[in-house]
């Protein structure tokens, strides 16, 4: 006869095949509807959480857009927004508020002190935490007849408790559309547009900062208009893992109201700026749309950055050559802007409109994408999750998420030009955006979170098995007698 435990490990090995033999067949049908092949353990985000409203100050100013996120050395989560007294109107004041318990609770919202005096505006923030430093960016300009403006950079080395605040531009005309980024040194630099009202020229222009904010100094002139009917709007600035600059802006024909993605590099921390590069010549349909026609007003703004082994990857929204609506593209460059892929469609083949897109990297090189969706006549934010396998040219791309757990009508026409996601130490991705709920457009943020899937497995188990094999298990059991 045979023994107890010899049946059990024979129970056993059975049951493992059987299970093996069904997780071929299964095991393609779950990645694929989670958009992609599991391994390495990492987290997959399948849902967000709570969605926590952060812009209760509503008096004076009722409306609130155009978020910004940054997360420090401990995952401390910092958010700031503009504030205007309609949802189509100028900014008014900038708002700061944080919180140190992964979003949970929030400190009382403050506003961001003015460098000029009390006639001044704010505007476009942005903010960047590095190593201690925590800083803030945003637009300032006189309310007067005359519309000059800088932008003012406030650095916090307490976590906002206290803020140093210094113009951190130097041009001729409007400042406007800034963004900034800081290197591993702690070099600072601020890109933005630089309007001469008087002749009408744009210049995107970039300053710097080598004492963390304490001053600043303009170095660069990288496009002007002065001698051609075009605009250079929008610009965006990154570094790559040496440390140097790159730009990324949208040149825009006045003439055609159609324009494209450029992108220039610089090699001596943005002295000089290499002759652009068109990255998309063969679509060129970026442009810029007002909310006059009861819509959202929707712009082509480039977003650039680099994964660890310095793949340069740019993001934007442009009107689609086959249905007219707005679409969201993704293309990347080995050779450091040189050249380029082919473009990625991350939008869905659907009737409706996606745009202001953002998306950060993680520690795997994983794309973190958010975005705006238009569908009838309400708005929301999404999330997708986009990579590349090793070398591949292929992008996998998860189903769209959504952040917010309720729709935002469309006669809400002015939610900004941007919002924001930015990964923590865990690769889960944070998320403020703008959101009409309430009737008035308020700021809105939630983190995402991560399935209790192994990412352990890949098709067959992680032995590469062919999709659609049979498993064949060969068991071999001892059998012994009983004495």
């Amino acid at each position: 006869m045979l023994k107890k435990k010899s049946f059990a490990i024979l129970f056993y090995l059975v049951f493992l095949s059987q299970l093996i033999f069904t997780l071929s067949f299964t095991s393609i049908d779950l990645v694929n509807g989670l958009g992609l092949e599991l391994q390495n353990d990492d987290p997959i985000i399948t849902s967000f959480s709570e969605n926590i409203l952060l812009s209760t100050d509503d008096i004076p100013y009722p409306q609130h857009v155009e978020p910004t996120i940054a997360l420090g050395s401990n995952d401390e989560i910092f958010a700031g927004w503009k504030n205007a007294e309609g949802h189509n109107t100028g900014g008014i004041r900038v708002s700061f508020t944080k919180s140190l318990d992964y979003g949970k609770t929030w400190s009382t919202v403050e506003y961001m002190p003015y460098y000029g005096g009390i006639l001044t505006g704010q505007s476009d923030p942005w903010l960047v935490y590095r190593n201690g430093y925590l800083y803030y960016a945003y637009l300032e300009y006189s309310r007067t007849i005359t519309p000059l403006s800088q932008i003012t950079v406030a650095t916090s080395t307490d976590d906002g408790d206290s803020w140093n605040i210094v113009n951190a531009t130097g041009g001729v005309g409007f400042a406007d559309k800034e963004t900034m980024t800081v290197d591993s040194t702690g070099n600072i630099y601020v890109v933005y547009d630089d309007i001469d009202q008087v002749n009408g020229s744009v210049f995107v222009r970039i300053t710097q900062s080598t004492n963390h904010g304490q001053t600043f100094d303009e170095i660069s002139i990288i496009t002007d208009s002065i001698n051609d009917p075009i605009d250079h709007l929008g610009p965006y600035v990154t570094t790559d893992n040496q440390n140097d600059v790159y730009v990324a802006w949208v040149w825009w024909t006045i003439s055609s109201t159609w324009g494209d993605i450029y992108v220039s590099r610089s090699e001596n921390q943005g002295v000089t700026f290499s002759t652009p590069i068109d990255i998309n010549p063969l679509s060129e349909n970026g442009t810029f749309t007002t909310s006059l026609d009861g819509y959202p007003a929707k712009a082509t703004l480039p977003v650039i950055r680099f994964d660890s082994n310095d793949r340069m990857y740019c993001l934007w929204a442009e009107i689609d050559d086959i249905d007219t609506t707005w679409s969201i593209f993704l293309k990347y460059s080995d050779d450091y802007g040189l050249t380029w892929s082919d473009r990625y469609a991350i939008s869905e083949p659907f009737s409706g409109d996606q745009w202001q897109p953002d998306f950060e990297i993680d520690s795997q090189n994983r794309l973190h994408i958010v975005f705006y969706d238009l569908r009838g006549y309400y708005f929301r934010p999404f999330y997708r999750m986009g990579y590349f396998e090793g070398s591949s040219t292929i992008l996998t791309v998860t189903d769209p998420i959504p952040i917010a757990d309720q729709q935002t009508h469309s006669t809400f026409t002015r939610p900004g030009d941007y919002f924001t996601v930015r990964v923590d130490s865990k690769d889960i991705p944070h998320v403020v955006w703008t959101d009409g709920r309430n009737n008035e457009m308020d700021i809105y943020y939630s983190h995402g979170i991560a399935s209790g899937l192994s990412r352990g497995i890949k098709i067959g188990l992680g032995v590469g098995l062919p999709m659609g094999c049979i498993v064949i298990v060969v068991v071999i059991v001892i059998f012994t007698r009983k004495k």
